[in-house]
């Protein structure tokens, strides 16, 4: 017996295809005359952290990261189908080239059928010419990220609330994108239903002098603060950046201008704030309030968390 003598259930939902800028190709096609017999999305590298425990046997294993993954395709191009088989096998070939950068698209039998992306790096390509009447076709790629995500971006938004007092002035300059903003103080929730913690993007909009925002996670019932030192400003019209993940802060989303030293590490490290360092959420159950505090702030002073959900498949 083979996978055909089982045909997919009523209602079976799967889908795949690449990305590039514009262009994108259907990794199956039937009326292309094409079939993808084998798509294997691999498994993340593990990254393995150990070393021997000097005097008895074992190991400690610090192993907490995952590395890359391998993403191959394999396809068959009949001629009896349609296909003009030396054409599609050539149709993939701007997508692996090793500095091109596709994203694999696919949507599988599940739940509300949704769409996960990956990215990836062309590692192998062959497509065998050995008669007039099919080709198969194998694609590989090295996929640096080992997650699959989501392409719904997230979004969660706090407002600190207008406080009271002068502030400064500054020269006004116009165009200004804000979202929409509130007079009142407002928390908001992130949390993700996928497999692996959320490590955001915080975008702290001003104007607030000494920024101060708290993720506090509901379940492990501890608070992760980033808080700026005294007398650190952003201006309105302007924004500070910071990356979870990489562990960065930047004015304006701008590399050249880091303003990472001026956040306060004694409330980041568990000093004076009893803080748990960035912020990272867990899967649900879990969840992050964020909130944000400051002085000299309007209505639209704000900051808002953006994340991807991630998956292992």
């Amino acid at each position: 017996m083979t996978a055909l003598d089982y045909p997919a259930p009523p209602g079976c939902v799967r889908a795949a295809w690449l990305t590039m800028g514009s262009a994108s190709v259907l990794l199956d096609n039937p009326a292309g005359g094409y079939f993808v017999s084998s798509l294997d999305l691999g498994s993340p590298e593990v990254r393995a952290v150990t070393y021997p425990r000097p005097s008895t046997d074992g190991l400690y294993d610090l192993t907490e990261y995952m590395g890359g993954r391998v993403v191959s395709v394999e396809i068959q191009a009949l001629s009896g189908a349609g296909a003009r088989i030396d054409d599609v096998a050539g149709s993939f070939a701007p997508y692996m080239v090793p500095s091109a950068r596709p994203t694999l698209h696919y949507v599988l039998d599940r739940p509300g059928t949704p769409e996960r992306t990956i990215a990836l790096r062309g590692s192998a390509y062959s497509a065998k010419i050995a008669g007039d009447y099919q080709r198969d076709i194998l694609l590989q790629w090295q996929a640096a990220d080992p997650l699959c995500r989501d392409p719904t971006l997230q979004l969660a938004t706090a407002w600190s609330g207008t406080s009271s007092g002068v502030g400064r002035t500054y020269n006004l300059s116009f165009p200004r994108l804000y979202p929409v903003g509130g007079g009142s103080v407002v928390n908001s929730t992130i949390q993700t239903p996928g497999d692996v913690a959320v490590k955001p993007l915080i975008r702290i909009y001003g104007p607030i002098t000494q920024p101060q925002v708290t993720v506090a996670l509901q379940v492990a019932g501890v608070a992760c603060r980033l808080f700026f030192l005294p007398g650190f400003r952003i201006d309105l019209g302007h924004r500070v950046d910071i990356d979870c993940a990489n562990h960065t802060a930047y004015l304006d989303g701008d590399a050249t201008q880091s303003v990472l030293s001026s956040l306060d590490v004694n409330y980041m490290y568990g000093g004076a704030g009893g803080s748990k360092g960035w912020p990272v959420i867990a899967p649900a159950p879990e969840a992050g309030t964020l909130s944000l505090s400051g002085s000299s702030t309007a209505a639209n002073t704000q900051c808002s968390a953006e994340w991807y959900d991630g998956y292992l498949v």
